[in-house]
């Protein structure tokens, strides 16, 4: 099954984070996370008070691992929103080099809410186009669309986005949609269903 690899920073959506992370993990993923400059060692300070231990504390011990080539050892990178997290994450230089790595070696790359900063933010920071052709049709959370529409991105206000090997959604409301997309967009409908199922998911998903 594929393996996922979700950022998490000071300030980033609890629903966001957990969501992806659980349901991923129900479809049989191999889920790890890395914590982006979290600013006490042991935990992430979530938006809402609650604190989150990160599988890898620092992304650089990540990178480390992996002789900084991630993109080989995992399939997809998820960032959650959150105001403050994904600010962390448009500044910080490993983690717009993951977005950039992932999205140049033809791998998912999956944002939700404000997060979709950090990957607009990658692609313009670029040197050279990856191999899905640069930007796309996103969306996000409404408090940053004006910052993604004026970085010349295609904006959609669907509650998930996909196209090419990007997948975006818009706030902490469509956490569970944005999970099962990933599901789906990579193991399939079938897998999707399998998962959704037991968890009573509302119709209207």
């Amino acid at each position: 099954m594929p393996k996922a690899l979700i950022l998490v920073a000071d300030g980033s959506e609890e629903i966001e984070f957990v969501t992806p992370y659980d349901v991923l993990t129900r479809a049989g993923f191999e889920v790890k996370s890395a914590g982006v400059e979290l600013k006490n060692e042991g935990y992430a300070h979530m938006s809402r008070n609650i604190r989150i231990v990160p599988d890898y504390r620092r992304v650089t011990d990540l990178l480390n691992q992996t002789a900084h080539k991630a993109y080989e050892h995992y399939d997809i990178l998820i960032l959650p929103g959150g105001a403050p997290g994904a600010k962390t994450f448009c500044q910080n230089y490993h983690v717009l080099k993951l977005i950039w790595d992932f999205r140049r070696h033809g791998k998912w790359v999956a944002a939700i809410c404000a997060a979709t900063t950090a990957v607009v933010t990658s692609e313009n920071a670029a040197m050279e186009k990856t191999v899905d052709e640069g930007k796309r049709k996103v969306t996000s959370h409404p408090s940053v669309r004006e910052e993604v529409e004026k970085a010349g991105w295609e904006y959609s206000e669907e509650r998930v986005v996909v196209d090419g090997m990007v997948i975006t959604s818009r706030g902490p409301g469509t956490a569970m949609l944005f999970a099962l997309t990933i599901v789906e967009v990579m193991c399939g409908k079938d897998k999707r269903e399998e998962v959704e199922g037991p968890m009573v998911c509302a119709e209207t998903l």
